[in-house]
């Protein structure tokens, strides 16, 4: 069976491939359309997909929603019907302006009639409900064969929280929480109070809170969201509105006399403002800890898969990992919205009897570039380049003489972080990499850390990790080895911590052979890894996208396949 999967809702649209239950391409619109968090109907990727692998859109046996809008339509509008019989969401796509107010007001939205016009022939579509999305992609990713499931967010179609269980090819859902109580909604009202973008820069946050202490504000979150027996919360609907349309923000005034005036976006950081990050990051990870510790009780299963955008908080997964209920917690390489069309499409697939459960787990997705587009893409920008034959070891000469360099390699990762595929990296050796990478590119918060990218085989003797400890895809941040903090000063932050990568040889050969070229050199098997994008702009998907990026930035040479270009 050939399956697309689209996520459409919100943003981060995006669209994977599943063939025969093997999951063969993903990637968010974003990198396509070069619109940052694009929210378009994913048109550019789901071409993208099928043309990887030689298929049309006639082949496609169904497309599967990362959404089920008849749950939302009928949570909203139940008490209008004597009695609401349950039926597939495709009841719904015969009128998309009616659709339209209820999937976030994305400009195109997923009906049939879209497929029929551009496929010619009718189509079948299949809604998957937000988090059973969420948890199928996670559950399906990380190998288990039974595994307690928890996903959280900001809200789904009406669920903000699910805890289930995952046995074999089963789901079974056993307590969720509906909105307007949400974890991801206390979250993002703090960030909006902090002058950020709820929704988009909650990272910020949880970057900013290593600055901070918790303890003045500490009973002002307890008072915001508390907890409720056998693992559940609420908000104190006091203090956020969530349906307030004639002032910005979540909060209420009432939560301005807890908290005091909310931060400008234009207004510097000070110290309260950093306390209050502390607070909110704290209050997160005690709720959620509340909440697994039921789970784990409940189910008895000693392996997790986490998944929801509050899954992102790579702090509380590092925290949970070393000292929480369970053995082993997955967190896959997308576990936000964008991930939803691969969730979507494996689900369906599974109803089918595809084998889904015998993946290659990989972030590396998208598309690759050959020599010859490289070349051509060189040649259209009239720059000038060097070929070489071991890009590994003249992209770590650079590094280990201070220089930034962009690396685009290989297909293109799927998610928010860049591993290896798209990164500009920089030596962790420099104490003053984090504010030349800040002023030569990313023109980002002083106080928001960079990422270190580590050999897996090396991952114990820089952090705090037991042996064996695999953290793939960025999720989990560490603590650094004290002894080892003067070595890589560039990726340890406030707190000590790093946001870490580990990398294995099987996973991605050639990175693994760059960090192994730099440790060659330095001694240090670590790098600085943050992605290749300009501020405000989607990490690069080709050729083209990284000699602009590179060209219009302060990055010192740029090794494009197996192409260098310096600036001298």
């Amino acid at each position: 069976m050939i399956v697309i999967g689209i996520h459409n809702t919100g943003i981060l649209s995006s669209a994977a491939l599943v063939v025969d239950g093997k999951l063969v391409f993903g990637c968010a619109e974003e990198r396509l359309d070069r619109r940052k968090h694009s929210k378009y109907f994913p048109h550019l990727a789901i071409g993208r997909a099928l043309g990887w692998q030689g298929l049309t859109l006639a082949d496609v046996d169904v497309f599967a929603i990362g959404w089920n809008p008849a749950i939302n339509v009928a949570g909203r509008y139940r008490a209008g019907f004597s009695e609401w019989p349950a039926y597939p969401g495709e009841r719904f796509s015969a009128n998309p302006n009616h659709l339209l107010p209820r999937l976030g007001g994305a400009p195109h939205v997923a009906t049939d009639q879209i497929f029929h016009r551009e496929g010619g022939k009718p189509i079948q579509l299949t809604y998957v409900s937000h988090h059973l999305a969420h948890m199928t992609g996670a559950y399906c990713l990380s190998g288990f064969d039974e595994s307690a499931l928890f996903s959280c967010d900001g809200y789904g179609e009406r669920d903000t929280t699910i805890w289930a269980v995952g046995r074999g090819s089963d789901i079974r859902i056993l307590k969720r929480i509906e909105f307007p109580h949400s974890v991801g909604s206390f979250y993002s009202a703090i960030t909006e109070f902090l002058g950020f973008r709820p929704d988009l820069d909650e990272w910020k946050v949880m970057g900013a809170a290593a600055y901070g202490d918790p303890e003045p504000y500490r009973a002002a979150m307890e008072r915001m969201i508390r907890l409720a027996p056998d693992g559940g919360f609420h908000l104190d609907l006091d203090f956020f509105d969530h349906f307030n349309f004639d002032t910005a923000g979540y909060l209420t005034p009432a939560a301005h006399r807890l908290l005091g005036q909310p931060r400008r976006g234009d207004e510097a950081m000070e110290q309260r403002h950093f306390d209050i990050a502390a607070a909110a990051q704290a209050r997160l990870e005690e709720v959620l800890r509340w909440a697994l510790d039921w789970l784990r009780k409940e189910t008895n299963c000693p392996r997790l898969c986490l998944s929801g955008g509050v899954a992102m908080n790579s702090l509380f997964n590092g925290r949970l990992s070393l000292d929480g209920p369970f053995d082993d917690v997955f967190v896959p390489f997308s576990p936000d919205d964008s991930g939803n069309s691969i969730g979507a499409a494996l689900w369906v697939a599974q109803r089918a009897g595809d084998p889904v459960r015998d993946q290659v787990i990989t972030p590396f997705l998208g598309s690759s570039y050959d020599d010859k587009a490289i070349t051509e893409a060189i040649g259209r920008c009239g720059l000038v380049s060097t070929r070489v034959d071991a890009p590994a070891g003249a992209a770590a000469e650079l590094l280990a003489a201070g220089k930034i360099v962009g690396w685009f390699q290989g297909r293109m990762e799927f998610g928010q972080r860049a591993l290896g595929g798209r990164s500009i990296l920089g030596s962790p050796l420099d104490p003053d990499m984090k504010d030349r990478l800040n002023s030569a590119v990313k023109f980002r918060e002083g106080f928001r850390p960079f990422a270190p990218a580590v050999r897996a085989e090396d991952v114990g003797r820089f952090f705090e990790a037991p042996a064996g400890t695999r953290v793939p895809f960025m999720e989990k941040v560490l603590p650094v080895r004290a002894e080892r903090r003067r070595d890589i000063p560039a990726v340890v932050h406030a707190d000590g911590s790093g946001r870490v990568q580990t990398v294995e040889r099987d996973d991605h050969p050639l990175f693994h052979d760059l960090i192994t070229a730099f440790g060659t050199l330095t001694g240090v098997p670590v790098l600085v890894n943050t992605s290749f994008n300009l501020n405000g702009e989607p990490i690069v998907e080709s050729p083209a996208d990284a000699i602009r990026t590179y060209a219009t930035s302060g990055m010192d040479a740029l090794m494009l396949g197996s192409h260098l270009l310096s600036k001298r």
